[in-house]
Order: C-alpha cells, then sequence, then structure tokens
C-alpha cells in the first residue's frame, strides 16, 4: 500500500501488484524464496517519471487549476487515468524484460556498477524517507523528487506540525527498528521482524477505533475507504500512442527492477546451494509485469524486504508465492474494510524503517579507501539523485561510469616483464622484486584486446618504453607477450604493422608470444602474418627470448664474418634454430612465486658431484629451512635446483638482506666447485 502511494497511485492499485504479478512470477520464476511485487526504487522511479506526462486533452482540470505553477500533481487531480499511464509502463517494462530476455541482453545490466546502484539507490531511500515525513508530521508537503525542494517544503510547513500525531509517528518507528534489532540479535525472536508492520497495523487501527477524538479532535489522518473485489481489468485501456511518453520511465525501471531482483535471487540461491538462470529470471519477471499490467499493476521486481521475510520463515519453492498470492486476493475480497482506520503514520514508520537501512554511507566510506574513482561514482549517483532528480541522476551516474569504462580501455595496461634468475620464468617486474632483464630483449605484455580506441596509445607506449630503456638495456629484440589480447579489429592490425615496420627501421625485431587463435585468424587474414614472418611468433615467451638470443648470436657471427650468408640474405631471414647459445650459472630467488616460502633457484651448467651438500650448508649457516627441494637434470649435463626456504628468524619468508647474504655464498661455492670439477662448465660471468 505505501509503495503504491509512493508512486503517485491510489493504495489499491498497491495491493493488486502484490497478487498478481506474484503469482505470474511463481510459474516462470526460478527462485524459490524471492518476493516479487512492489518495491521503493521502482516506485520512486514511477512517480518521478510520469510526473508531467498527461497532455491537455489526458488531464484539462489539471491545466485549468493553474499545473505545477498550482502545487498540484496530475495524479491526485486525474488518478484514474495516472493509473493508465502507470499501467503501459508496466507494460512496456514486461515487454522490454522478455526482449531482453530473448536477446540475451542481460549484460547490459552490468553497466550499472555496483558505486552507481550503491549512490543512487542512497539517495532514493533520502527521497523516499522525506516523502513519507509528511504522515509523520501531520501536514500535507507537495510531492518532489528534489531533496531541496522537499526539505524546503517540510521547513516551510513547520508551524502546521502535529504533536500527537508527531508522537504516536515516533513511538510505532521506535517499536519498529527496536523490532529489527532483537530479530537480528536474537535467532530466537526472529520472528519478530515480519511481524513487526502486521502488529504496528492492527494496534494503530485499533487505537483510532477505539479512541475517536484522535481523528475527530487531533486530525490524525487514515488511509479510508479501499474498493474491495476483483482487480479491474486495464487491458483495454492501454493506448499504444502513450508508448513514447513512458519509455525513458520503463527502461530505468527495466534495468534497476532487474537488478535488483537478480542480486537478492542469487544471494538466495546460494543461500540454498542451488542455480538461478540469469535469462530465465529477466523473462519471468517480464511476464510478471506484462500479466500486472492487464489487471491494474504498476511495474514490480523482487523486494529484498519482502524477499527476507520469505527466507527466515522457511519458504522452500515457489509455493510461497503462490500462497502469498492467494492471501492477497482474499484480502482484496474480504478485508479491505479492516483497513479503513488504519493511521498513515504507521505506514509511513514501515517505509521509514525500510529505506534507512538503504543510505550506505559505510559502503561510500569503505569505495574511498579501496578505489577513488568508485568513489566518485557514488558521490554523482548520490548527490546527482538528490539534486537532479531521479532519473537525471542515474543517467549521469551511468555516463560517467562509461566515459571511465572507456577511458580504462583505451588506455590499457602494458606490463614489462623480467625474468626469474634461474627459471625461464618472465613476471611482472612489479610483482617480482627479484628479477633480471634480458640483455638488448625488451619484453611487454599487453592487458587487452586490441580496437581503434586503443591501439594508437599501446604503440606510443611501446615506443615510449623502448627510449626510456636506451640508456639501461638498449634495445634490439621486442618481445609482446599477448595472451590478454583476445581479439583484434582491423585499426589494430594497420597498427600492429605499423609498430613492426617502426622497430626495424631502428634496428629493433619484434616477436608476438602467446598469441590466442582468434588473434591468430584475423593477422592472417589480414596477411599481417605474412608481413610479420611466421617464425616471429612463439608457443611462450621463452621460446621468444631463446630466438632472439640465437638471431643476435647469429647477427653478430655474420658481421665478425663467421657466418656465410647467400647474396642478398638478411640476418632476419637465417635459420638460427640450430645455433646453441648455451647457459651459464645462475642464482634466483622469489618472495612472490609462493604464498609461505621463498623460492631459490639454481641452474648449472654443469653439474658437480656434492654440489647439493654444499648449497645447503648455505642455507644452515644462514639460518635458513629447507622446506622442500628438487632436482631436474639438464641436458649437456646440466641442473635445475630448486629450494623452498623459510627463516628461522622471522619464522617466514627472507628478507631481503638475508636473500643477498644466501646468494653471496652460493655464489662462492659454485664457482669454486666449478674451478675444481676443472673448468667443465660455462664460468661465472652468467651469474644474476
Amino acid at each position: 500500500m505505501s509503495y503504491g502511494a509512493i508512486a503517485g497511485l491510489p493504495y489499491i492499485n498497491g495491493m493488486y501488484s502484490a497478487c498478481i504479478p506474484t503469482l505470474a512470477y511463481a510459474f516462470f520464476g526460478q527462485s524459490r524464496q524471492l518476493a516479487v511485487g512492489p518495491v521503493a526504487m521502482v516506485s520512486l522511479l514511477v512517480h518521478a517519471g510520469l510526473q508531467g506526462q498527461m497532455t491537455e486533452k489526458d488531464c484539462p482540470e489539471w491545466y485549468t487549476s493553474g499545473g505545477a505553477a498550482a502545487g498540484v500533481s496530475q495524479y491526485e487531480v486525474c488518478p484514474e487515468r495516472y493509473v493508465t499511464l502507470a499501467c503501459l509502463t508496466a507494460a512496456v517494462v514486461g515487454a522490454m524484460q522478455i526482449l531482453g530476455s530473448i536477446c540475451k541482453l542481460g549484460f547490459l545490466v552490468s553497466f550499472l556498477g555496483h558505486p552507481v546502484t550503491s549512490g543512487f539507490t542512497s539517495g532514493a531511500a533520502i527521497i523516499i524517507g522525506l516523502s513519507q515525513l509528511k504522515d509523520i508530521l501531520g501536514y500535507d508537503v507537495p510531492k518532489s523528487q528534489y531533496v531541496h525542494s522537499m526539505v524546503l517544503d517540510l521547513v516551510e510547513g513547520i508551524p502546521k506540525v502535529k504533536p500527537l500525531t508527531v508522537f504516536l509517528g515516533c513511538i510505532f518507528f521506535a517499536y519498529l527498528v527496536v523490532n529489527k534489532k532483537l530479530a537480528q540479535r536474537y535467532k530466537k525472536l526472529r520472528m519478530l521482524a515480519p511481524v513487526g508492520p502486521l502488529v504496528s497495523c492492527v494496534v494503530g487501527s485499533l487505537l483510532l477505533v477505539m479512541i475517536p477524538p484522535l481523528t475527530e479532535e487531533f486530525k490524525v489522518k487514515y488511509v479510508g475507504h479501499i474498493p474491495h473485489g476483483l482487480m479491474p481489468i486495464s487491458l483495454f485501456d492501454l493506448r499504444l500512442r502513450d508508448v513514447q511518453k513512458v519509455v525513458p520511465t520503463a527502461m530505468s525501471a527495466c534495468l534497476i527492477g532487474y537488478m535488483e531482483s537478480i542480486a537478492v535471487g542469487k544471494n538466495l540461491a546460494t543461500q540454498h546451494s542451488y542455480e538461478l538462470d540469469a535469462g530465465q529470471e529477466m523473462l519471468a519477471l517480464g511476464v510478471s509485469n506484462l500479466v500486472g499490467s492487464f489487471f491494474s499493476c504498476y511495474a514490480v521486481a523482487g523486494s529484498f524486504s519482502r524477499s527476507a521475510v520469505a527466507n527466515s520463515t522457511g519458504a522452500a519453492s515457489q509455493m510461497a508465492g503462490v500462497v502469498t498470492s492467494l492471501v492477497m486476493l482474499c484480502t482484496l475480497m474480504f478485508l479491505t474494510k479492516l483497513f479503513y482506520y488504519l493511521p498513515k503514520f504507521v505506514l509511513a514508520s514501515i517505509v521509514l524503517n525500510s529505506v534507512i537501512p538503504l543510505v550506505a554511507i559505510g559502503e561510500a566510506k569503505r569505495l574511498w579507501h579501496v578505489k577513488r574513482n568508485d568513489f566518485l561514482l557514488w558521490v554523482v549517483a548520490f548527490l546527482g539523485t538528490l539534486f537532479l532528480g531521479v532519473l537525471i541522476g542515474i543517467c549521469v551516474a551511468v555516463s560517467l561510469s562509461l566515459v571511465i569504462v572507456i577511458y580504462e580501455s583505451a588506455r590499457p595496461q602494458l606490463t614489462i616483464l623480467w625474468r626469474i634468475p634461474g627459471t625461464t620464468i618472465y613476471r611482472n617486474m612489479k610483482q617480482e622484486n627479484n628479477g633480471s632483464f634480458v640483455p638488448n630483449v625488451f619484453i611487454c605484455r599487453i592487458g587487452s584486446s586490441l580496437y581503434f580506441a586503443n591501439a594508437s596509445f599501446v604503440k606510443d607506449m611501446l615506443l615510449t618504453y623502448v627510449t626510456d630503456l636506451e640508456e639501461v638495456n638498449p634495445t634490439e629484440y621486442l618481445v609482446v607477450e599477448m595472451t590478454p589480447v583476445i581479439s583484434i579489429d582491423s585499426t589494430a592490425c594497420h597498427v600492429l604493422k605499423d609498430i613492426v615496420s617502426d622497430f626495424r627501421s631502428r634496428g629493433i625485431e619484434v616477436a608476438f608470444a602467446m598469441v590466442g587463435n582468434r588473434v591468430d585468424k584475423t593477422m592472417r587474414k589480414a596477411k599481417l602474418k605474412q608481413f610479420i614472418g611466421d617464425k616471429w611468433f612463439f608457443a611462450n615467451v621463452n621460446e621468444a627470448v631463446q630466438f632472439c638470443l640465437r638471431h643476435q648470436h647469429a647477427k653478430q657471427k655474420v658481421a665478425k664474418g663467421e657466418l656465410e650468408t647467400q647474396d642478398g640474405q638478411d640476418a632476419a631471414t637465417f635459420d638460427v634454430q640450430d645455433i646453441d647459445i648455451g647457459f651459464s650459472d645462475e642464482i634466483g630467488f622469489s618472495n612472490d612465486m609462493h604464498s609461505e616460502n621463498t623460492m631459490a633457484f639454481i641452474t648449472l651448467a654443469q653439474d658437480v658431484p656434492m654440489i647439493m651438500s654444499e648449497i645447503t650448508a648455505v642455507f644452515k649457516r644462514n639460518r635458513l629451512v629447507v622446506v622442500r627441494a628438487q632436482i631436474e637434470p639438464l641436458n649437456d649435463g646440466g641442473a635445475k635446483h630448486v629450494y623452498f626456504l623459510r627463516s628461522l628468524k622471522s619464522d617466514g619468508k627472507l628478507t631481503d638482506a638475508e636473500i643477498e647474504r644466501a646468494r653471496d655464498e652460493l655464489e662462492t661455492v659454485i664457482q669454486q666447485k666449478d674451478s675444481q670439477s676443472g673448468g667443465g662448465g660455462p664460468t661465472a660471468p652468467g651469474l644474476s
């Protein structure tokens, strides 16, 4: 009843909307606990969107009386025509949701990110709460979707405050708040939460019936007459020419309603260990709204509070919705007279108790600490809803979130990779502190798919990185790791071709690693692989780096005259797979590859007898515990050692100082063993 009033509709239409749509959802929906019916946010959207939508032909009385300047709303002057518009809105919402389900458009809700919805909900909750204060203060205030207008009207009406109504309203509100707190704190009293509003309605009605002066002398307002019987059919009153008037309202109600419903439904499904198909839920909501619109119902969605009640009282199947619908039908048929003396301050108290928890100021504080961009979205949605209106506010917030999405997708992250010594593992240099660059080879990872908006940015960043590293590690080869790149468009193909051409003109070869199937197909169709050369595409980064080093070795031999070439043959066309570049002894440490231990990697070009005992002795002298060790033989008599270490001093991972001490001693031990074994392997210059 209260939500119907928030939408600007008679109380009875709120009751109709809690009957037919609930029954329809029970047959089509998958959630066993979701309670579908009128909700606060959709009600507010309907009221905000339909204000002023009736033309002079539809509602001449409103225009004759002075229109908006007279401080009267259209729904007050022409309630029947307004109800028809609200039903048409529900029909359009239902059609949109059914079409969205068929076309699998549920992903569009993703653009309403959590910060946007939280900010919008918080702002809308404040507007709803302020709209209910008039029934507790005891005087009429014009409805508005602007917080400054509502506050001004409330302040101007303070001389008309009715103290007794305020007192009773505060008593009932306090009862509901305490009731909810007790139900949340004590499991044995959990039934108090759903029973609280019912007790308030019964006690409030009895109060007015038993004490007539409350209504006669103190002018306490009550609901009054509510028609009984079956809901009237509104199908034949809907006019197609009015659809354009309600589309913006229907679109926002469609998105917000579905988002709220699927969030509540999935949460309850997780609690009870069953799956929920988002597409089927959209279809079920669409059918509920469409069918409801034929029977004088306005737009509905899944209610968080009523679903929580259904869950706490043991709802285990869609039969709960059928029972709810039948009880509401019986109420419409036989019990509406009981609501005649229901005080309006009781309804206002129930709504206030429901919407106050929706004001998520704590969430704004959390977003401030987590990510400032999300905090900005929250603030824009919150303030926009309060001061620009519900529809404009959420549109501004969604637009800003789209701008941020476009901005971030147009500036993908380029990650510089370096190698953990003693391994073939290449990691982000910001995540791995103990890596080393491969001489003359620059390795990076593109962080997203490439398309017309971000391809040029990637090119510019690659050029910048190579230029910046010129003094530290002069680049002769660029290896581009493309695991996150799942698609490229024609513009990106042109840019990649420009990148390769530009770098080759500078004497830098470009290799690509881990190119996915979709990207590979696009490159072949664009003849990009033919231009670059198949030999420059590799299954992983290590293979690409090894090829680059062999190619560099071949170029150096050509320059020294040690490698013969055919007339006109360029070094870039050599078959360098058979060139052996060898490898040297290496020592590497990583604190980031294991959650509990420091990993030590030791690669020996020539395995030395009893070297493991010398290595473990170094660890023991430095008070390091070997949790686990692995030894893998390599080709040509080498070996790869991996040790999982913990520090006895800190009972955790090694500090930087402990790593450096261990590294220095290990280098000394390996050099001594190499010299004792007669120099069977490469010498110490390869140590890292």
